[in-house]
């Protein structure tokens, strides 16, 4: 039987110890060796036994530095999951109401449960899984704040910088989780600089390879940092978190190679598959992509490569259509992937 773990109100199918794991988004291998002796070092000279500044000030200016924006215009936190909570409770509040994409980011529906706004989406549909611009703008004319994964979580596509500026140009927040953004061609910097009412969320979970660490960085023009900084605990975020935007701001090319490697992959990986007899891919701007093989629903599919010794995530909302969500990982796990992949084909 298949067992699901529970945690606030986010599930996740349990997976055997031992199975390649390409079901988290997760980078494919280690930051650079230079990178996590520079995180280590600046840990260490950390005096562990003192708090942290009470607002992150120097993780502030730290992720400021990397991302090209102001300190005051930046908060850091737990991950980026953390400050899009805190986001929400700022910017639409219970009662309030949120235009999203459907399907997308899996907290999403989540925080809406639990801070009590009401959640209205755009449906993307397969196969293209393309945003209906006219259908976004209406829903978001009637809505309190409007939250856009681009890349989407778990379709791979982007929100077109021109819809994105014509969502801003409504007058209403605008949170742009742009998490897998690295991977794609998109620089967020300019929305960002020319609309006050854009939040814009990063993470170095992704890009870095700092899952563990849970590193998230908030940009936004001063009144709106203002206003969310106040859904943020004091001495949130500790060393380590600190000590990863320090050394990402001064070793920041570093990310190119990772991103590469991911970006030169996720089109071999993609490629494979699809030469595969019956399978499906989704095109994706990210680290991972949809994909799907005829006839199966998405969880006999994600089934079949567990039985291979292949995680990948079964999608509830997309189960009918046959889809599951692969990350890239290494030209190892890949090929692995690929091996089950055809086995399941000819099944």
């Amino acid at each position: 039987m298949t067992r699901v773990k529970e945690v606030g109100g986010y599930c996740r199918t349990e997976v055997p110890a031992g199975a390649i794991r390409l079901d988290l988004n997760e980078a494919p291998r280690e930051a650079a060796a230079s990178f996590r002796r520079r995180v280590l070092e600046l840990i260490d000279e950390a005096e562990w036994r003192r708090y942290g500044d009470m607002d992150g000030w120097t993780a502030r200016q730290a992720a400021a530095r990397l991302y090209r924006w102001r300190p005051a215009g930046t908060l850091v936190g737990n991950g980026s999951n953390e400050l899009l909570a805190a986001a929400l409770r700022a910017l639409v509040g219970g009662g309030g109401t949120l235009a999203a994409l459907a399907p997308s980011f899996a907290m999403v529906p989540v925080l809406a449960e639990r801070i009590g706004f009401r959640l209205v989406t755009v449906g993307l549909e397969p196969p293209a899984f393309a945003v209906d611009s006219e259908r976004l703008l209406a829903t978001a004319r009637g809505a309190d704040a409007v939250l856009l994964c681009s890349p989407n979580n778990p379709t791979g596509g982007e929100v077109a910088v021109e819809l994105l500026q014509a969502v801003a140009r409504l007058g209403k927040p605008v949170i742009w989780d742009a998490a897998y953004v690295e991977f794609s061609q998109t620089d967020p910097s300019q929305l960002l600089a020319g609309f006050e009412q854009v939040v814009v969320l990063r993470t170095l979970s992704k890009a870095w390879g700092l899952a563990g660490v849970r590193a998230g960085a908030c940009l936004a023009h001063e009144p709106l940092v203002a206003a969310i900084g106040k859904e943020v605990l004091p001495f949130a975020t500790g060393v380590a978190v600190t000590a990863a935007f320090q050394a990402a701001a001064e070793l920041a090319s570093l990310q190119d190679g990772l991103v590469a490697e991911v970006v030169r992959e996720r089109e071999r990986l993609a490629g494979a598959l699809a030469a595969i007899d019956g399978f499906e891919v989704v095109a994706s701007q990210a680290n991972f992509f949809l994909a799907r093989r005829r006839g199966l629903r998405g969880s006999q599919l994600a089934a079949g490569f567990l039985a291979g010794g292949v995680a990948v995530r079964d999608l509830e909302e997309l189960d009918s259509d046959g889809y599951v969500r692969i990350t890239v990982g290494s030209r190892e796990e890949n090929d692995a992937l690929v091996r089950v992949a055809a086995e399941v084909a000819h099944d």
